[in-house]
């Protein structure tokens, strides 16, 4: 799940979740909070410019680019392990162990073994430790920070396998209001909002198949200030430009759902919020 902050005000009333402070997220803060919400194991080559939480190992990558919505957070959490990663700020919380990874900045709790690598904030260890640098000093009791204590509270506190299911399979039972034009190879998404500002693409699996095959996609959002697109295809696959800097422009405004899909491949830069639960 790629995130940009906004909120789904149209849609909130329908999402109730616990708000307390370690007690889960609702689908709204998830939204705002998160670059990146990934199940299992991320493997990475390149860059996540935001906040993001594996439930799996991470291995490679290069996380925290930008400033954050507040959170209580780190900057990476995964509930496994960690190698040849970089964390740039907001320190990190890996409940595994940690090997030939940076953390350049903020406050980490390590609770497996750490190699290999450079703590720039203030550090908590539980495992063995080999060439390591806690250049940010070592923390003997994560509790005894309050950052710490924060971010590894709220490591465990959301399941969001269920929060993200559930809110997805809500997503999918809203109504159609809006409809895509297709001119040649150019396919344009012509929303029409509520009362409340939410408009609703329901795609048909033909519909889908066909606007996902062209090569221009373009928005018409009106007064929408939130996009459902809902599509049950299993295999996503999407190369197409968004004309006109629409990547940018509509990310904070839609999100596109794709509750049935094992796979979701990007050719080009992508505009707007994947919610994938099930997808690689």
């Amino acid at each position: 799940m790629m995130i940009r902050k906004f909120a789904l005000t149209a849609i909130a009333s329908a999402l109730l979740f616990s708000v307390n402070a370690h007690a889960g997220l609702t689908a709204n803060q998830a939204f705002q909070q998160f670059n990146a919400v990934v199940l299992t194991d991320i493997n990475s080559s390149s860059h996540l410019h935001g906040r993001t939480w594996a439930g799996g190992n991470v291995v490679g990558g290069e996380y925290v680019h930008r400033t954050l919505p507040t959170s209580d957070y780190a900057g990476l959490t995964a509930l496994g392990s960690i190698s040849n990663a970089r964390v740039l700020q907001n320190g990190a919380v890996i409940k595994g162990s940690l090997s030939q990874t940076e953390i350049n900045g903020g406050s980490s709790a390590i609770f497996g073994a750490a190699s290999n690598t450079n703590f720039q904030g203030p550090t908590y260890v539980a495992g063995a430790t080999s060439g390591i640098n806690f250049n940010g000093g070592r923390v003997l009791d994560y509790t005894s920070n309050a950052t710490l204590q924060a971010s590894v509270g709220a490591s465990e506190s959301t399941n969001f396998a269920n929060l993200l299911s559930t809110t997805s399979n809500f997503l999918s039972t809203l109504s159609n209001t809006s409809s895509v034009s297709i001119n040649g190879g150019k396919a344009t998404f012509n929303a029409t909002a509520d009362a409340n500002g939410l408009a609703v693409f329901n795609l048909s699996d033909l519909e889908a198949a066909n606007i996902f095959s062209k090569g221009e996609f373009d928005f018409n959002l009106g007064s929408a200030t939130t996009v459902i697109i809902n599509a049950a295809l299993v295999d996503i696959d999407i190369s197409a430009n968004f004309l006109g800097g629409s990547a940018q422009k509509i990310a904070g405004n839609v999100i596109w759902n794709f509750y049935n899909a094992e796979t979701v491949d990007f050719g080009r830069q992508f505009g707007g919020n994947v919610l994938a639960y099930k997808a690689t």
